[in-house]
């Protein structure tokens, strides 16, 4: 009779959500640049047009370099800003800030749905949406981006993918 109750608890019991584990590993390459890339290599892929402008974050000392359309010979299309963050001569950050056609046609929300198909639902905070296995973070949000629209300073919101080393991110609920 026992064995009949637990296999009757075994069955009626609803199915434990899917682990991180059972997710595959989340790619560490975006634009055709990979986390651990070089300065070199990145300046191969996208052969600067002029100098890029870039700073060092006080937090983490992680070298932030703004990289625009106009600021390489060469650049992925729909996109108008890749952000690279560099640690001890190492890429450990790339993101992708889209143009305001892609924006209109993937919102966050598509494009989250988009990967969840590979990586399985997301962590999510309001219009924030991540993933993350041992190594890697991978994150889907709006970016804010200032510019004048006849003759007025305005921001517009801006589809946004970011894929950086695990030990750079910092939950911001």
């Amino acid at each position: 009779m026992m064995i009949f109750w637990a296999l009757a608890l075994f069955l009626t019991t609803p199915p434990l959500p899917a682990r991180a584990e059972d997710s595959p590993p989340i790619q560490r390459h975006l634009a055709y640049l990979h986390l651990g890339d070089s300065l070199e290599t990145v300046q191969k892929i996208y052969p600067p047009a002029r100098d890029w402008p870039s700073y060092v974050e006080p937090r983490g000392h992680v070298t932030r370099i703004k990289v625009e359309s106009y600021f390489a010979k060469k650049f992925p299309q729909k996109v108008d800003t890749i952000w690279l963050g560099f640690k001890g001569g190492s890429l450990v950050e790339i993101q992708l800030i889209y143009d305001e056609e892609y924006t209109a046609q993937k919102t966050v929300e598509d494009l989250a749905g988009d990967l969840a198909l590979i990586y399985g639902e997301a962590s999510r905070t309001e219009d924030k949406f991540w993933w993350m296995d041992d190594a890697t973070v991978l994150m889907v949000f709006y970016t804010q981006v200032p510019m004048i629209r006849a003759g007025r300073r305005v921001v517009e919101m801006r589809t946004t993918i970011q894929l950086m080393e695990r030990a750079l991110f910092r939950r911001r609920d």
